[in-house]
């Protein structure tokens, strides 16, 4: 199933912190977990307001469990972070 991840960044919290980024990119190369696409969703003035990430679980629990250990969430960057089901229409 493909699932889609977007977490809201908190206002103030643009500027990732460089530890969460190192973070970061160990959890998005790690194997398990076939990872389509991620990145920052801009607002009108090109700055990041959120991040997106499209990718493969096994199931829902299996999408919730990758997300609950995304480094930006634990480190309390999102404001509001939603998952959602994606259904891939063209492509």
């Amino acid at each position: 199933m493909l699932f889609a991840w977007i977490g809201f960044i908190k206002p103030g919290a643009e500027q990732i912190p460089q530890e969460v980024n190192i973070e970061s990119n160990d959890f998005l190369t790690q194997p398990y977990i076939n990872i389509h696409s991620v990145g920052p969703l801009c607002d009108a003035a090109s700055r990041r307001a959120a991040m997106m990430m499209i990718f493969e679980a096994e199931d829902r629990e299996a999408a919730q469990a990758l997300v609950d250990d995304s480094p930006y969430k634990r480190a309390g960057i999102y404001e509001r972070y939603d998952l959602y089901e994606y259904r891939n229409e063209v492509g």
